[in-house]
């Protein structure tokens, strides 16, 4: 795997966060364009993604010649599976 599929899957990661949060805030529940499932996959599906993103950017940045950009993806790799994770363990603190 190169840096640029890194980056590339932390990017669809937040894109994905990004466009489950305007679904979770896009109005009353009954006018929203996804339901209760389709927001537990695309919750799952961003961590699944965010993970993969993570785990191949910390590969590529502990290589003795990873870029600048390698650290910069994993940086942002790492606070948005901090960001989900928090939002699971919270979600399952209160249930």
């Amino acid at each position: 795997m190169n840096t640029v599929t890194a980056n590339s899957l932390v990017i669809i990661g937040w894109s994905m966060a990004a466009f489950l949060v305007y679904s979770l805030l896009s109005g009353p529940f009954t006018n929203r364009m996804c339901e209760t499932t389709c927001f537990g996959m695309l919750y799952w599906g961003t961590l699944v993604i965010a993970i993969l993103g993570t785990l191949l950017s910390a590969m590529q940045a502990f290589k003795p010649d990873s870029g600048f950009f390698s650290k910069i993806g994993l940086l942002l790799g790492l606070f948005l599976t901090a960001k989900l994770a928090g939002v699971m363990v919270i979600g399952i603190m209160t249930t």
